[in-house]
């Protein structure tokens, strides 16, 4: 059962602190020259936010337990880097106590779903030297780089023993796939869970070594951190964008992230707000040179009077913010909701319909548009998702609206990059 709270709109602009407005707040910054190249790309992404009562395992508690979390490589890659986070309690607040890791490992995992991995690959994550690390209240640990070699769109298996945990640790509540945990010290084992949750707990990031990559985020909401695709598919946009991107020597380089958050919105919603996230969740991302973004969806239904001015200020934040480090941003149109209840209205869809128009117009100050939502609509009537790309609450789309989203992504990726 997915968990939404969902924002009021507010009547008034919000900028995002990496960014200074200039004069003419209409006008984009012109996109700077990008860092050069380390090699480091993020592979994997998980954003943070606090963890509830109904998602934590409770026979065992994380505390004392092994828990083996999977997820699938965007790129290969020759060495490894994990990072952990003990930023969020059952609040925004940080814990109140601090998160010891005893040990972690990572290796191939065998099968999508089931946490038996190869025990061949397994292999120690250190820390300064030490298989163990202290992480404090309110802040996140990268391990030391690690030589591990993988491929392109393998399933991987962090395995992490926990010693002392908060009660409620930070975590990404809705990975669309499981994580299993089973009492005592099972890093380098096979075993049977003894609980299987649907969360990523404390693992944020893995960034992967691969001469000449560069990362893409896909920044927002639900609809891209994968709710109510298949479960342990790894079939959201984000993914069908970048299996895309694998397949083409020109584009083989970029790593493709997710950093939705589902619930999350502009000003508030599950998780830090959008506009405040957005720097830990794009812009510090290893590799960053491109970002989506796909979010103001979870701003709408809350609006009683046209908030649209005010969204399309906060995306000129983002965009302002990326072109002063380099970033290309593309924007996301919203896509429609015209038969869910909570959603549609005719003031709601005028606010969709003013910012589409926003993200698609040629002075918007974005690097390019995806049109989300005439990929998925219903062609004769464009408020609504098309009855096969919905998957059952008119708002988020079915496995085959994230089909058509990630191939529409990825022929306006190839496209920028052909010019």
């Amino acid at each position: 059962m997915l968990k939404r709270i969902f924002s009021l709109a507010i009547g008034f602009s919000l900028c995002l602190g990496c960014c200074a407005c200039g004069a003419n707040e209409n006008a984009a910054e012109p996109l700077s020259e990008p860092e050069p190249s380390d090699g480091w790309s993020c592979i994997f992404a998980a954003a943070m936010q606090p963890s509830y009562i109904d998602m934590m395992p409770k026979e065992p508690h994380l505390s004392d337990s092994t828990c083996r979390q999977q997820f699938r490589a965007s790129m290969s890659g020759s060495k490894i880097r994990l990072t952990f986070s003990n930023e969020h309690s059952e609040t925004l607040d940080a814990p109140t106590s601090d998160l010891v890791i005893e040990s972690a490992h990572i290796a191939k995992l065998l099968k999508a779903g089931e946490p038996n991995i190869d025990l061949e690959t397994d292999t120690v994550v250190t820390f300064g030297g030490s298989e163990s690390v202290t992480i404090p209240a309110g802040e996140t640990v990268t391990s030391d780089e690690i030589d591990f070699e993988y491929s392109a769109l393998e399933l991987l298996a962090v395995s992490t023993k926990f010693g002392s945990v908060p009660s409620f640790p930070a975590v990404h509540q809705e990975a669309d796939c499981g994580s299993w945990v089973v009492a005592g010290d099972k890093v380098s084992e096979n075993f049977n869970p003894t609980a299987w949750m649907w969360s990523y707990f404390s693992l944020c990031r893995v960034d992967g070594y691969s001469e000449g990559s560069e990362s893409l985020v896909c920044f927002g909401d639900s609809i891209t951190d994968g709710s109510i695709s298949t479960w342990n598919g790894f079939d959201a946009w984000p993914d069908i964008l970048s299996n895309a991107l694998r397949e083409d020597p020109a584009t083989s380089h970029i790593s493709v992230v997710n950093t939705g958050i589902g619930g999350n919105a502009i000003w508030g919603g599950s998780g830090i707000a959008a506009k405040d996230r957005f720097e830990r969740d794009a812009l510090e991302v290893a590799g960053v040179r491109y970002v989506i973004v796909l979010i103001g969806t979870n701003d709408i239904p809350g609006a009683q009077e046209d908030i649209s001015e005010n969204m399309i200020s906060e995306y000129r934040a983002m965009i302002n913010a990326c072109h002063k480090r380099g970033i290309k941003i593309f924007a996301g149109t919203v896509t429609p909701f015209g038969t869910n209840e909570n959603w549609s209205s005719e003031l709601h869809e005028s606010i969709r319909t003013k910012v589409n128009d926003f993200m698609m117009s040629e002075d918007s100050g974005f690097d390019g548009y995806i049109d989300f939502a005439a990929a998925v609509c219903d062609p004769g009537d464009p408020t609504k998702l098309k009855a096969e790309n919905d998957s059952g609450d008119g708002l988020h789309p079915s496995a085959a609206g994230h089909k058509l989203m990630g191939e529409a992504a990825a022929k306006v990726i190839k496209e920028s990059l052909e010019k």
